[in-house]
């Protein structure tokens, strides 16, 4: 009883929401809006990694102005969501499917750089500018299918049983915060980071092998493959492509590579809190909890989302201080280079 008595969780939760979203929106916001400006520029336009990282950040964009803001809008108790049962379902859909599809871009980049440095010249060929709106349609229209259980498993006043807020799953339904948990724990965290490991893995291999050569297979698809090729190959690449070019576009890849990899290792470290609550929820779901122990679970979840949150708010400063061709790109777009 003491312990419970020793720490005002509810003010501490409410401090958590009001004051640690405003940095994170306010720098999240300006370099997202950047990220866009400098991945529509003509240097990445054909690049099909930077496809996947401005998708990306339109989702973080969408995942920071719905999640997050709500979030800061609930601190100082003047958030509609948490009194409006439409507005509730669309904050957790929109919250949800923003941040599984940015995920899911950036693993798709992944693995689109594995298929490019491969030596394999099949796996390199299927890596197009098509293919890659193809992927991204059908990773929207899944996200959509998946995440379509919450017009029904969310709803407003879920205090029930310490809900950490309002606007929550249906606490007496059990299948439902089963089915939401697990669906952002497999979909949203775990899948993405798996691939993400596994992939960048590859492409570091890839990369230490030594043997990256630029011979881009079509037009609109830059890609590094990763053996050399027959002399007359290499003439009619040379023909095609001048020397100066070929080793711009090598740079730019490995730069974009640096990016990638830092930027999985972002996720993995952001995602990380978020990913053991959820998994900790499901696996306790039938436990009978004391307050005090709801209390402290719901300051994890805050704390953990908080988190989550960063992943979408720091990209742009990743590129910024690990790119010098983003920082290029930045200085021209302010014609300060």
């Amino acid at each position: 009883m003491g312990n419970s008595s020793s720490v005002n969780f509810p003010l501490l939760n409410q401090t958590i929401n009001r004051y640690v979203p405003i940095p994170l929106l306010f720098f999240g916001v300006i370099g997202n809006i950047l990220n866009m400006f400098v991945f529509t520029r003509h240097t990445f336009r054909n690049n099909i990694c930077v496809i996947y990282f401005l998708a990306s950040t339109v989702a973080d964009s969408f995942s920071l102005g719905i999640g997050l803001l709500t979030r800061l809008l609930t601190g100082f108790n003047v958030d509609p969501t948490q009194f409006s049962s439409g507005f509730c379902k669309m904050r957790f859909f929109i919250t949800y499917y923003s941040a599984y599809s940015g995920a899911w871009f950036i693993s798709l980049a992944c693995i689109e750089r594995y298929l490019c440095s491969s030596a394999n010249v099949n796996k390199r060929q299927f890596v197009t500018t098509k293919r890659a709106y193809i992927s991204i349609i059908i990773i929207l229209i899944t996200g959509f299918v998946a995440f379509g259980e919450q017009f029904y498993c969310i709803n407003i006043n879920q205090q029930l049983l310490g809900a950490p807020q309002s606007c929550y799953q249906l606490k007496r339904n059990i299948a439902c915060q089963i089915a939401d948990s697990l669906m952002q724990f497999l979909l949203e965290i775990l899948i993405p980071a798996i691939l993400m490991t596994i992939f960048g893995s590859l492409v570091i291999r890839n990369v230490r092998r030594k043997c990256c050569r630029i011979n881009p297979i079509r037009q609109e698809n830059i890609c590094t493959p990763a053996v050399p090729l027959s002399a007359t190959s290499s003439l009619n690449a040379q023909q095609q492509q001048p020397p100066l070019m070929q080793r711009r576009a090598q740079k730019r890849d490995g730069q974009l590579l640096v990016l990638l990899v830092i930027q999985v290792a972002a996720f993995i470290i952001c995602s990380w809190p978020v990913n053991m609550y959820k998994f900790y929820s499901v696996a306790t779901v039938y436990n009978t909890k004391s307050n005090f122990r709801q209390a402290i679970e719901n300051t994890a979840f805050n704390v953990a989302v908080q988190a989550y949150f960063l992943n979408n708010a720091i990209k742009f400063y990743i590129y910024t201080l690990c790119g010098p061709i983003f920082r290029k790109e930045l200085a021209k777009l302010f014609r300060l280079h």
